[in-house]
């Protein structure tokens, strides 16, 4: 089941995630883009990733034809961006390939997509600091089929021991480990955005049993997306001091999760002037290249960064124009060039190991009774 809407939205979540990496100097002051913090639309992308699969959970037979589907649609443009990291950042790059030890650690574990495993910053924020949330979706397809259980039945139950239990084992973490990595207990450890995958989860289901809703529903979409603006308003460290700093940035990151869900559910089930807007096909592309936008914007904005006094002529908002031509430019290639013929080429590969595998298990026909 395919939701144009939904597609769009993604593109709006990446900007918003673009628009807080440029808290830096010259083009906006720190915390200008304070609202979107953490970390703009992350959340909303683990909540949307649990929504989608949950929809499609039917095709696959296997959790093996799941993850290889999973791989498909995610490894090909991460790939390339750690290609591009490379070719920007050289001779430094140089050092993860001639190194021993540590250094091919890191690099093997971003090339298996699970550096934000790793309680340590040097790790999960290596190479391309933003794929961290790649790692976590890593982490989500390995339980999807316990979640997607789970949430089967009495969902809303479940969802709440989930969130529960998350809570409860991070701060005995933080408790019996003084010295773990607190920014990575707190936000960027895939644990603790399950709750929000879960959320997801638990929509798609609801989803599929309801399906779509005859009514206009553009007074809908327009309260669930000021109530998902307002719940991520709400959520700050700033607002919960009191609290454990580990628990803080958790609900921090997660706490605007169901209104992330009901937005989902508001684009996905009603017809309205938000979903119809989202649905054209212009804003759907923007949306189909948002994963590459995702991959690419930061790596541009460091590599502007290092260079910013060979821009010294350049106005600033020409130097931040550059950088989104750049990114969108470079995503879109990525969608067109590397995406989409990755995605089919893995998928078919897939499909053929699995069955020369099936029939070396049934053995040749003349061995069979």
């Amino acid at each position: 089941m395919n939701i144009p809407a939904l597609t769009g939205a993604r593109f709006f979540a990446a900007a918003a995630i673009v628009l807080y990496h440029s808290q830096l100097p010259p083009f906006f002051p720190a915390d200008a883009f304070w609202p979107l913090d953490p970390s703009g639309g992350v959340p909303f992308f683990f909540v949307l990733s649990g929504f989608v699969l949950t929809l499609h959970a039917e095709k696959y037979r296997s959790h093996l034809q799941f993850m290889i589907a999973r791989l498909a649609r995610i490894w090909p443009a991460y790939l390339a961006a750690v290609a591009f990291w490379f070719a920007l950042f050289w001779p430094y790059s140089r050092m993860l390939i001639e190194s021993s030890g540590t250094q091919v650690a890191i690099l093997v574990a971003n090339l298996a997509m699970v550096q934000a495993w790793v309680p340590d910053r040097i790790v999960y924020w290596s190479i391309n600091a933003p794929s961290w949330s790649v790692s976590a979706e890593m982490f989500f397809y390995a339980v999807f089929p316990a979640v997607l259980w789970r949430m089967r039945r009495h969902g809303l139950v479940w969802l709440a021991l989930l969130t529960l239990a998350v809570i409860a084992a991070q701060m005995a973490v933080w408790t019996l480990f003084p010295g773990v990595d607190v920014l990575w207990l707190g936000r960027y450890n895939p644990v603790i955005y399950l709750p929000a995958f879960a959320a997801g989860v638990l929509a798609g289901h609801w989803f599929k049993a309801t399906g779509r809703s005859p009514r206009e529903g553009t007074r809908i979409q327009w309260g669930a997306l000021a109530l998902m603006l307002a719940a991520n308003m709400l959520f700050k460290v700033e607002w919960l001091g009191a609290l454990p700093l580990p628990l803080a940035m958790a609900i921090a990151a997660t706490g605007a999760a169901p209104a992330y869900a009901a937005l989902i559910l508001a684009l996905g089930r009603y017809d309205g002037g938000p979903s119809r807007w989202l649905s054209r096909p212009s804003i759907v592309f923007l949306g189909e290249i948002s994963y590459g936008l995702y991959l690419f914007h930061q790596l541009i904005i460091r590599w502007h960064t290092d260079h910013l006094a060979a821009f010294s002529g350049v106005p600033v908002w020409g130097q931040y124009a550059g950088i989104w031509i750049a990114a969108l430019l470079i995503s879109a290639v990525c969608y067109l060039l590397i995406e989409r013929p990755g995605r089919r080429g893995i998928v078919a590969l897939g499909a053929s190991a699995r069955a020369a595998l099936a029939q070396k298990r049934s053995g040749p026909i003349s061995d069979r009774p």
